[in-house]
């Protein structure tokens, strides 16, 4: 080496000893190499952020539809100071599209982003993985700054990227996995191989390895519950936050025929249709995917909206990455065992309200009724009339703004609560679980009022937005609601770092929830905790509709609930009208349970009320 070469290393070196140590610290070494980040601010306190770290090679060319590969060593320090573009997707239209950040699409987007106070070398901070939703068809890792809840819960917070639509979840549907042309799940790989680095490389940004948490909303949620049972993510975390996006093949659902498994065999005879579509398709798979690697991007994802019915952009049970469905797994005690946080917003199905057309002026009687039965086309007509039954307000049969009330509840009981509360049954018996109801709306939040507190309104509060929100946030925070975002901060950071939501100084003290008590905290300015809130849903879906669905006379068994799950799944004055009309629907058809239900109606007309 030559003295102006030694002279210029000592002085490079001397630079960097000298620099303040937050700006030492910008540079951090990866297995595949060093990236350099950007200090951000959050109400005076410093925070690290890397953004737009990749994880894998770009899955484009030959590795479109292939599995994720680790991202190959590179030499200089790559700047990580921006986010990178979202993963391709539809333009993004309606209640998702309320977010800061403005979608930028490419293939090439399999990139992590990490908020950290400190980036040593110790290790020590607990970290959360966070999984956005979006429906597998939208979302991004970037919808979610993590710099207030980093620096409030001294926490490394972790949001990324993964495929989403035709990308991320079609398959060629082979039975033999090995033989697959397109693997099953490559979203799932994604989140998988994201995991893998996170635990590779997280202590050098300050996290502890050992003490992951999983969490998502939505989409998100689902793919955390698939985590929880997929051989290649054991051991990646210890605990897992599931918010508002449980939804699985209860036995309870199928025997009514309220949902319709999408298999393997569906997935292939989907394959088959898209790419005939896509003009693409030939007797030789290997040369119907080479013709689909030769399309845009974006022209496959304008053609993937064809098929949106049919739900082909969600994990399935392939055999492989997803052995067997996760409430399947987790009701037999076959899974990733970790400590779990589940909950759902009050009113997270009156989601579903806002893609509907006109809703603003509510609904007629006859849509209600339309919409309830388009929920459930492979139900039979009984069950169909029993959920008009049971969501009606037969005070206001005639009031637009009631009507899509009663069917946002109903909505929200199929969708959300019951589901939830099957896997927080399922999950308690093994390991410990802990529920909670999100009450609160936001003060100023752009969705509309009839929307209530509905899905995703509470993620800016586990963001900490209220605190500190991001330019050009839609929402607008007052004081209450900063109190909440405190407390929610709180609950979270506590379960993050030590598997309990609770600590010394909460109160009320947030109990373990088990299948017996079901206790949920509820979760609003003024916290409570709400015992066995859902208890009337959850009898009508578990237990009254399988068992009317499979009636096979018209002798109507009486229900195998107790006389105090009956009591809490009727109201009281209306109990012994409720059960007469119960056996009617099961001994007769469609035409003559409408006549029944309207003289019943009659009948009460002004002296009861019935409460769904």
């Amino acid at each position: 080496m030559t003295l102006e070469r030694f002279t210029a290393s000592c002085i490079v070196i001397l630079t960097i000893a000298l620099l303040p140590y937050s700006k030492a610290q910008l540079i951090i070494s990866t297995t595949a190499g060093s990236v350099s980040g950007k200090i951000v601010n959050t109400n005076g306190t410093d925070q690290f952020a890397y953004l737009g770290i990749p994880y894998a090679q770009p899955p484009v060319g030959q590795l479109r539809f292939k599995p994720p590969v680790p991202k190959e060593q590179w030499s200089s320090v790559l700047n990580a100071t921006e986010y990178q573009k979202d993963c391709s997707q539809p333009n993004l239209v309606g209640p998702l599209s309320q977010n800061s950040h403005k979608i930028q699409v490419s293939e090439d987007c399999l990139y992590l982003n990490i908020f950290t106070p400190n980036p040593s070398k110790a290790g020590n901070m607990s970290v959360l993985v966070w999984i956005h939703g979006g429906g597998f068809l939208y979302g991004t890792g970037a919808w979610w700054q993590g710099q207030v809840l980093s620096a409030n819960e001294n926490i490394v917070v972790v949001t990324i990227n993964y495929r989403l639509g035709i990308f991320g979840f079609m398959t060629s549907g082979e039975k033999d996995a090995n033989q697959r042309t397109i693997p099953a799940n490559l979203a799932l790989q994604d989140q998988n191989l994201a995991l893998k680095w996170v635990r590779e490389n997280i202590e050098n940004f300050g996290g502890n390895k050992d003490q992951i948490t999983i969490a998502g909303n939505s989409a998100g949620a689902v793919a955390v519950s698939n985590h929880l049972v997929m051989p290649s993510s054991k051991g990646l975390f210890s605990r897992a936050i599931i918010q508002s996006g449980i939804f699985g093949d209860f036995p309870s659902y199928q025997k009514a025929k309220l949902t319709t498994e999408f298999t393997l065999s569906d997935a292939k005879n989907f394959f088959v249709q898209y790419s005939t579509v896509a003009r693409c398709y030939k007797n030789i798979t290997t040369e119907t995917v080479n013709c689909l690697r030769t399309l845009p991007a974006q022209q496959l994802v304008q053609l993937q909206m064809r098929f949106l019915g049919t739900n082909p952009y969600s994990p399935i049970v392939d055999g492989d990455i997803l052995p067997e469905s996760s409430y399947k797994a987790i009701i037999s005690g076959k899974f990733n065992k970790a400590d779990i946080m589940i909950g759902t917003m009050l009113n997270d199905g009156y989601f579903f309200l806002l893609l509907m057309p006109n809703i603003s002026q509510g609904l007629s009687q006859n849509q209600f009724k339309n919409y309830v039965n388009g929920n459930f086309p492979a139900a039979n007509q009984r069950v169909k009339l029993s959920i008009q039954y049971q969501y009606t307000n037969w005070a206001n049969v005639s009031s637009p703004s009631v009507n899509r009330d009663q069917y946002g509840d109903m909505l929200n009981d199929y969708r959300f609560s019951v589901p939830n509360e099957n896997y927080a049954d399922a999950l308690s018996r093994y390991v410990p679980t802990y529920t909670y109801i999100f009450a609160h709306r936001t003060a100023g939040t752009a969705m509309p009022s009839f929307a209530k507190a509905v899905h995703t309104i509470e993620i800016p509060y586990v963001f900490g937005y209220p605190l500190d929100p991001p330019a050009n946030f839609p929402d607008k925070f007052d004081d209450t609601d900063r109190q909440v975002c405190r407390q929610v901060m709180a609950y979270w950071g506590n379960f993050i770092r030590q598997g309990n939501p609770s600590d010394l100084s909460s109160s009320p003290a947030w109990p373990r929830y088990r299948e017996t008590s079901k206790d949920y905290m509820w979760i609003a300015p003024k916290l409570a905790i709400a015992k066995n809130y859902y208890s009337k849903p959850f009898a009508f879906w578990n237990q009254y509709l399988p068992q009317l669905a499979t009636l096979t006379n018209t002798n109507t068994p009486p229900l195998t609930t107790s006389k105090s799950t009956m009591a809490s799944t009727v109201s009281n004055s209306l109990e012994s009208t409720y059960m007469i009309s119960t056996y009617v629907l099961a001994g007769v058809t469609g035409l003559l349970l409408l006549i029944v239900i309207i003289l019943l109606c009659k009948l009460n007309k002004g002296k009861e009320q019935y409460a769904a």
